[in-house]
């Protein structure tokens, strides 16, 4: 039973991130006459003390420390769903960080963005793997309620920022396309869900180790 709880653990988080990228990757259709970029602004143009700049790299994030949304330039210059959709979270999550959310003030002190945290449940499914022992459980269980509470947040942040770039999209872009917009957001909200059952999984394991 405790093994099988191995499985089931690392393969809700592992279904979690492959889901992130299958969704990218077929998430091409094109939606709008609006490229990542100008769209993103149009969300943004209530809020001044947000920038927006192309960031070379593979990766779109917000910087939560200087306040910018660097859009890699796939995104930046694109208009298909993964590639609007990907800075309107990271928009999101500049709206949610402007009305002061203190989750995202203390991380902040610490780290750059939040994607930084996701390397958190690739840790504990590496621990779940070779921890067998009391001790190892009695550890990974604390790592695993530090796990749990980071995704608890990220979910409650995501899902604001997708609620408030929800009441504003179909003002930028078409009804449908706004739909498809956020349909791809609530299902990256599904995966980072499913990572959140992993975690609470490995808690079980690691409690049935300890007690049993």
């Amino acid at each position: 039973m405790v093994n099988y709880l191995v499985y089931m653990a690392n393969g809700l988080i592992v279904i979690g991130f492959i889901g992130y990228f299958l969704l990218i990757v077929f998430s091409n259709k094109k939606i709008s006459k609006s490229d990542g970029f100008n769209v993103t602004k149009d969300i943004l143009n209530e809020y001044d003390s947000i920038n927006i700049i192309e960031n070379k790299s593979l990766f779109t994030i917000y910087n939560i420390k200087r306040k910018v949304i660097k859009i890699a330039s796939k995104c930046y210059y694109g208009n298909g769903i993964s590639d609007v959709a990907i800075p309107l979270m990271e928009a999101g999550i500049s709206i949610v960080d402007n009305k002061k959310n203190k989750f995202i003030v203390f991380f902040s002190k610490i780290i750059s963005n939040l994607k930084y945290l996701y390397i958190f449940p690739i840790c504990a499914v590496l621990f779940n793997i070779f921890s067998s022992s009391v001790s190892d459980a009695k550890i990974g269980l604390l790592i695993v309620s530090i796990c749990i509470f980071i995704s608890y947040v990220l979910i409650n942040i995501k899902s604001e920022g997708i609620f408030l770039i929800s009441n504003k999209i179909n003002k930028i872009i078409d009804k449908d396309d706004g739909v498809s917009i956020i349909n791809f957001l609530n299902r990256i909200i599904l995966f980072d869900k499913l990572i959140f059952i992993g975690e609470l999984v490995m808690v079980i394991r690691f409690v049935s180790i300890i007690l049993f």
